[in-house]
């Protein structure tokens, strides 16, 4: 599929990784930071959620003590099921926005410490 390349050496990356990493991949070939753009994101989340509704009605009317947890249990699992495979066939990749550089802590000057007493007591 040539819809998982990297924008820059048009290298392909897995499906797989682009699943498991979508926020911190890097490109094998050019080493550049690649991260699944939003617009896939939300169509594989849109159709997990549409897959989870169906498989939560379909499942609504169940007999038995575990009918009140099993539609509950089918649509979480229909939604972790299809929205990665959606995104497997998806996944647009883009630029990862540069990641800030955490800047050094500063020590604090002596003069702006405040003197604390040693208590409210007076001998």
């Amino acid at each position: 599929m040539a819809v998982r390349t990297c924008p820059h050496c048009q290298t392909e990356i897995s499906a797989p990784i682009s699943v498991a990493r979508s926020n911190d991949m890097e490109c094998p070939k050019c080493g550049a930071q690649l991260e699944v753009a939003s617009g896939s994101r939300t169509i594989s989340t849109i159709c997990g959620l549409a897959a989870g509704t169906i498989a939560w009605r379909l499942s609504t009317d169940l007999p038995g003590d575990l009918g009140g947890v099993l539609p509950t249990l089918y649509a979480f699992l229909a939604f972790g099921i299809v929205s990665p495979l959606v995104l497997m066939l998806t996944a647009n990749l883009r630029n990862a926005p540069a990641v800030p550089v955490p800047a050094p802590a500063h020590e604090s000057s002596p003069s702006l410490h405040v003197a604390v007493g040693h208590g409210s007591e007076h001998h």
